[in-house]
């Protein structure tokens, strides 16, 4: 089942810095991608194949580049999907 991910990231510089790091295309299972900034901060809003895709992403590319780059991120928001209309 689908998965939707809401993170936030500290600033745009932030975001941009890590987006630099992991690579700017879209990874394995990851349906869409969004990041848009409010009042300062970023939020993400991914749509993924599953859980298992996120969990991959994140061990493998996400998760030490923020660890290298020492980005704080609080942990993200995770809801299973059960309708995803495409244009």
């Amino acid at each position: 089942m689908a998965v939707v991910l809401i993170a936030w990231a500290s600033s745009r510089k932030a975001y941009e810095a890590v987006d630099d790091a992991v690579g700017r295309t879209a990874p394995p299972g990851c349906i869409v991608h969004t990041a848009s900034e409010i009042d300062g901060r970023v939020r993400v809003v991914d749509v993924w194949e599953s859980q298992q895709h996120i969990d991959e992403f994140f061990q493998s590319k996400l998760g030490p580049a923020v660890e290298k780059l020492g980005v704080g991120m609080d942990p993200p928001e995770l809801t299973e999907t059960f309708s995803i209309e495409r244009s």
